[in-house]
Parts: C-alpha cells; sequence; structure tokens
C-alpha cells in the first residue's frame, strides 16, 4: 500500500466524514454546472471523489452512466455500501489518478480538490495528459481548486492555488474556459475556504 492510500485511509477510517473541511451535503456548484451542460446519458466521471455526495446528487437526477476514481480503498467502500441499490450505475476505480488507464472515454470530467494537490510539475502533466486521453472531444472538464486566498495546505498537506490565468496557462490550447466563480466553501470548524470553480470544454 503507498504512503499516499495509507493517508487517505486514515483520514477516511478515523475522522467523521461529516466534520471533513470539505464535507458537503449537496454538490451544489458542481452540480448545477453539470446540469447545465450534459444530459442524463452522459458519460461522467468524479476523480479523487472521496465519500463526496455528488454520485447521489446525480443519481437522484436520473444520470445513469456514472464512474467514480478514488484510491483510498475505505472510501470506494464507504460509497458503495451507501449505494448499494444503484451500483449498477456506477463504475469504481480504486487506483491513483496519475496511473489511471481504462479504454471508456467520458463527456464531462469532475475534480473538486485533487489536481491541486499535484505540486511537481511533472504530477500536473501526467495529470492532463490522462484527462486529454479520457475525455471526449467536446466533452467537459469541471475542476475546483483552492483559490489564491485560499489554504496553502490541506489535510497536511502542501497545495497549488489557482487563479483562470493559471490554470489556463497549464492547459493549454487544448482547452477553452467557458465559465469560471470562487466560492466561500463553509468549513465545519465555523470558517470558510476560498476555492475557484473552472469549466472548461476540450476542444
Amino acid at each position: 500500500m503507498s504512503k499516499a492510500t495509507k493517508h487517505w485511509d486514515k483520514i477516511y477510517q478515523t475522522k467523521d466524514h461529516t466534520k471533513l473541511s470539505w464535507s458537503q451535503t449537496q454538490a451544489s456548484i458542481s452540480l448545477d454546472w453539470i446540469l447545465n451542460y450534459t444530459n442524463k446519458k452522459d458519460t461522467i466521471i468524479d476523480v479523487g471523489a472521496g465519500v463526496s455526495v455528488l454520485i447521489d446528487n446525480l443519481l437522484d437526477k436520473g444520470y445513469k452512466n456514472l464512474s467514480l476514481l478514488e484510491f483510498s480503498p475505505i472510501a470506494i467502500q464507504t460509497v458503495k455500501n451507501r449505494l448499494k441499490n444503484h451500483l449498477g450505475h456506477v463504475t469504481f476505480y480504486n487506483e491513483n489518478i496519475l496511473n489511471f488507464q481504462s479504454n471508456a472515454e467520458f463527456d464531462l470530467w469532475h475534480d473538486r480538490a485533487v489536481f491541486h494537490f499535484l505540486t511537481n510539475t511533472k504530477d500536473q502533466q501526467t495529470y492532463i495528459q490522462k484527462l486529454n486521453q479520457q475525455l471526449k472531444s467536446g466533452g467537459y472538464f469541471l475542476l475546483a481548486t483552492f483559490a489564491p486566498t485560499g489554504p496553502k495546505q490541506c489535510s497536511e498537506l502542501d497545495v497549488v492555488q489557482y487563479d483562470s490565468d493559471k490554470i489556463i496557462q497549464l492547459l493549454g490550447v487544448d482547452f477553452k474556459l467557458i465559465k469560471t466563480t470562487n466560492e466561500a466553501h463553509p468549513h465545519p470548524n465555523g470558517s470558510t475556504q476560498d476555492f475557484s470553480y473552472f469549466l472548461f470544454q476540450k476542444c
């Protein structure tokens, strides 16, 4: 088991999931954007899903071609238990996004707070290569990261903060920015954390 897997397994095993800083009762911005730019037959992957309720939200809206990628086996099993009546509509990938290999292609790739944990250029470029391989032409990349005014660390790990200029430069000419917004995400401890949301379309 890798060091990273042990790190996230420990978090999901020892902490109240509703008290985690990124916890949401509903994935409001992500859900709204997905509903606006996709249809119920589209293939959607949630990368680094953890125990997020986004999959639940999409199932409730009638989506049936969903995938979830997460390298914590404990988080994967937690979601499987929660979605036991819907497992026929969800494909689970228990692996690191940097090692992801699949014949599947996706209409929308969702990532809320995975990419910003990639702090070196090689890992960032590997991620973008996987994104390009798996996302259909004309498909959407919905990304949420910590904003420049957000935290510099999360769960004892360093993160990279992004604004539009920074992420556009990394993605290059293969992606067109469709929209962006900021969110002051409420932390369970009463504070807030600033996130940036970006929606790109693959050219």
